[in-house]
């Protein structure tokens, strides 16, 4: 073979060589192709849109104000036990248990360590023919001074006979509630006596039971129901 002979003004030699030098470079693109796509492809992979979530639109309500109702007024006549006799003045009444009749006050404690007017005095017995006697009484007299002192003071006087002490509610009056203990007669029999103030405008009211202590305390249920049925006349 003629290696002189020439192909488009190259020799055989020559085309050899450039041939060679064409399928090198080659080889190096596809080697540098690869070198890019296993090393840096993840940068160009294509990452999906982040879902984007539409806000809902919520309806707020403002809370209306309420208030707490008042409670319901007991009815008077529910207070009443059945069998209950009725006490009344031109000023009050109260319910007792029958029996107890009108007498001359003999209590520990007639309103507090004062003279107050006397509107009811009633006496009975917690057991028929028992000698001890349970005496309830209703007074009052003219506030001359602030409420909490005027009871203070008294109280403070009085001392050592008054053991408990503690605010209620008569039948929408607010009230003291106050248990005095003492002795009385020649025999130092002991005795309790319920008290409660009630406060009307200017006007102080005493409504109280006094029974030997024994006695005090097995009518102390009666004594309670009794007070709630006490109501001025208006």
């Amino acid at each position: 073979m003629n290696q002189n002979r020439k192909y488009l003004g190259m020799t055989i030699t020559q085309i050899g060589i450039l041939a060679g030098l064409a399928g090198f470079a080659f080889l190096l693109f596809c080697i540098v192709g690869w070198l890019v796509i296993s090393k840096g492809g993840g940068g160009n992979q294509v990452i999906p849109p982040t879902a984007f979530v539409q806000p809902t639109v919520t309806l707020i309500v403002n809370a209306t104000p309420t208030s707490t109702p008042a409670p319901t007024p007991v009815p008077y006549e529910t207070l009443i036990p059945t069998g209950w006799e009725q006490h009344q003045t031109p000023l009050h009444e109260i319910w007792m248990l029958p029996g107890y009749k009108s007498a001359s006050p003999d209590t520990l404690i007639t309103g507090l360590g004062n003279s107050p007017i006397l509107d009811l005095s009633l006496r009975g017995t917690y057991a028929a023919k028992s000698a001890n006697k349970v005496y309830v009484t209703v007074a009052y007299e003219p506030l001359t001074d602030d409420f909490d002192k005027f009871l203070n003071d008294r109280l403070a006087a009085l001392g050592p006979l008054v053991s408990e002490r503690s605010k209620v509610n008569l039948n929408g009056l607010s009230a003291t509630r106050l248990v005095f203990s003492g002795r009385k007669g020649n025999n130092n029999t002991d005795i309790n006596e319920l008290t409660y103030v009630v406060l009307d405008g200017s006007t102080v009211w005493y409504v109280q039971y006094t029974a030997e202590i024994t006695d005090f305390y097995n009518m102390l249920a009666t004594f309670e129901t009794s007070a709630k049925t006490f109501r001025l006349v208006k």
